[in-house]
């Protein structure tokens, strides 16, 4: 039997060490009532969810590159606006694993690259993410990939917002030179005792790789491993 508790508002809990894996600034902000430190963070992205009937894909994972490269970067990361020859990645698992849909069904996943809001004019996804999901829809056939949804499900850069991802973006910060590896956010917080973190904005970055080894690291810290200029307070 699993004993369980639900804590209010206002409620002290007794811990030795505290580990967190929100994201950072909204920690800071939300949750500890410090001033997060100043980050820039990557580009983020529009999700479109797909169920299709009478489709054939032929691959699990798809990449399609736009001609105009560079510049559709560009728009995306200095100027704020959607690309115009977009790069993306589609996604088809039922190709892999037919369970995951209906028979006769197959579940797509499209990731269109998107700037972040930390821009001077940011989208306003609200009004813009059907015109959005259309044009994706439209690139996406342009290039022979038809997609006919029967349901789907969107998720902008807002909805990345909405759920505590700072600038909207589920990409975390951007690995410049000074966010990269030992510059990255420490594990063990540098300013609130035994508190770590773990997650893609701290060291040592992104992916699903990095961000196991930010929970062994974390791990580390707590159990004491690695020195003690690693590990938490006694």
């Amino acid at each position: 039997m699993i004993a369980t508790r639900v804590f209010g508002h206002g409620d002290r809990i007794a811990a030795d060490a505290v580990v967190v894996n929100a994201d950072p600034a909204t920690a800071y902000a939300d949750l500890l009532d410090r001033q997060p430190r100043q980050q820039q963070y990557s580009p983020s992205c529009v999700a479109l969810y797909a169920g299709v009937r009478d489709a054939r894909p032929d691959a699990h994972h798809t990449i399609s590159f736009g001609t105009a490269w560079k510049s559709t970067f560009d728009e995306i990361i200095r100027q704020g606006r959607p690309m115009s020859d977009p790069s993306f990645l589609l996604t088809v698992p039922t190709v892999t694993d037919p369970s995951l849909a209906p028979e006769g069904a197959h579940a797509y996943y499209a990731l269109f690259p998107a700037p972040n809001l930390e821009h001077r004019r940011p989208i306003d996804w609200t009004s813009e993410s059907s015109r959005y999901v259309d044009h994706m829809l439209d690139t996406m056939s342009s290039r022979g990939f038809d997609i006919d949804p029967e349901v789907q499900h969107v998720t902008t850069p807002a909805d990345w917002a909405a759920q505590g991802l700072s600038a909207g973006t589920p990409f975390a910060a951007a690995h410049r030179f000074g966010q990269t590896g030992p510059f990255r956010l420490a594990t063990l917080d540098r300013r609130i005792e035994n508190l770590v973190w773990c997650g893609s904005n701290v060291q040592p970055g992104v992916g699903v790789p990095m961000v196991l080894l930010s929970g062994r690291l974390a791990a580390q810290r707590v159990l004491g491993a690695g020195g003690p200029s690693a590990t938490i307070g006694g």
